[in-house]
């Protein structure tokens, strides 16, 4: 199980988010009605910190004034749960959550502890739409019901450490575990690819990755020699300093490892040598289109890779407006909306539409048509994330 946790300033739409989405379930509604809307939900949260205005923060509003958490356990984890088991969770989480202790860590005795037990927050259960993995989102007041402020400085610290101390009660794989895991996956299909190479090639090495279902994203300087490259499994992206035995598959080594791999197969060959077939294939040089990589955080935690042809990425760039957005509201944020829209991470580009000030948008039924060409499903990312950070008219903030 990972979880993530930040507080926002626009809670009204990431509260509306999470109880308005497509296939969501209120799982719990802590002293709050579970049968009001959205909205409603967030006036109590404002009552309650208009009420102590004066005792919180010299009669200012708090400027990120809902905290915000994500649990996600593993599919495996959660198998056939009941809502019974969710409740269960988000009531295991709030109690851990509440007890670390980071007073030594961050020097502030309001780091002590929270007390989201103590204080309003509604729980929702979602369906991730490209993986269809469950998990919680918990959005919380700030100020508890008597008056003090939830601290939020390594907020997302607190979160971490409260699902590895679940996975730890509860015998799930902790979240360092699975990454050694892929790591060690992905460094055994780079040597094995390099065993079958020829002659090394960076042009091969990345074709021979995307066969086997990886993603790889090269970085070269002006003369275009590779200083740096980062593989991609589902949403995890490995930077080649971490893959292999003493770094021994980053650019400056890698050619040094393939002349290696190679010199212990002719060492074990016949003295005799076979003439070997020659691929035409190798001498054929491959014309691959322009393809541009974003690296996309929607917090301190999770990134997502984005790659997107570059007639498509200017298409984005220019259909993304600005226009009845929130004042507040950045460019760069409606096309990271639309680019994650572009690459299938809806809920992430929804996460960034909401921390934007957006409204958001329906997004039931959402998706690229099955003959729809890459410039048009551009141009309606475009349109979609122009819409889901549109300003909600007639609400309070």
């Amino acid at each position: 199980m990972i979880a993530k946790a930040s507080t926002i300033p626009h809670g009204a739409n990431a509260i509306r988010y999470s109880v308005n989405k497509d296939r969501s379930d209120i799982v719990k509604a802590n002293l709050l009605p579970d049968d009001i809307s959205p909205e409603a939900m967030y006036g109590r949260m404002m009552l309650v910190q208009k009420m102590f205005a004066e005792k919180i923060n010299k009669g200012r509003p708090l400027g990120r004034n809902v905290i915000r958490i994500e649990i996600s356990p593993a599919a495996e984890e959660s198998r056939n749960w009941t809502m019974d088991d969710w409740v269960h969770l988000a009531n295991e989480f709030i109690h851990v959550f509440d007890s670390i202790d980071l007073s030594e860590k961050t020097k502030r005795a309001s780091s002590k502890q929270t007390n989201l037990k103590g204080s309003q927050y509604i729980v929702a259960l979602h369906r991730d739409s490209k993986s269809g993995i469950l998990h919680l989102h918990i959005d919380a007041n700030r100020v508890d019901m008597d008056g003090k402020i939830n601290d939020s400085h390594k907020i997302g610290k607190r979160a971490v450490m409260a699902a590895n101390i679940i996975n730890e009660r509860r015998g799930w794989v902790q979240s360092e575990e699975i990454g050694i895991r892929h790591r060690q996956k992905i460094s055994d299909c780079c040597i094995d690819i390099l065993r079958t190479m020829d002659k090394f090639s960076w042009q091969q090495y990345e074709l021979e990755l995307a066969k086997r279902g990886y993603q790889v994203h090269l970085q070269k300087n002006d003369d275009g020699k590779v200083y740096g490259y980062s593989i991609k499994r589902g949403n995890s992206n490995y930077k080649s300093s971490v893959l292999g035995v003493g770094r021994n598959l980053t650019p400056s080594k890698i050619e040094a490892t393939w002349a290696k791999l190679h010199q212990q197969e002719r060492k074990s060959e016949p003295t005799k040598s076979i003439p070997q077939q020659t691929r035409t294939a190798d001498l054929t040089p491959i014309s691959l289109p322009v393809i541009n990589h974003y690296d996309i955080a929607t917090d301190e935690y999770h990134s997502y890779h984005v790659e997107i042809p570059d007639a498509a990425d200017n298409i984005i760039r220019q259909e993304c407006s600005l226009e009845e957005t929130h004042p507040l509201a950045k460019i760069e944020e409606i096309q990271h909306t639309a680019l994650l829209l572009f690459a299938g991470y809806m809920d992430a580009a929804t996460s960034i539409a909401v921390s934007s000030g957006g409204g958001g948008s329906d997004t039931g039924g959402w998706g690229r048509d099955k003959d729809e060409d890459e410039l048009e499903w551009a141009r309606r990312c475009a349109r979609m994330a122009n819409s889901m950070c549109k300003r909600r008219r007639g609400l309070r903030r």
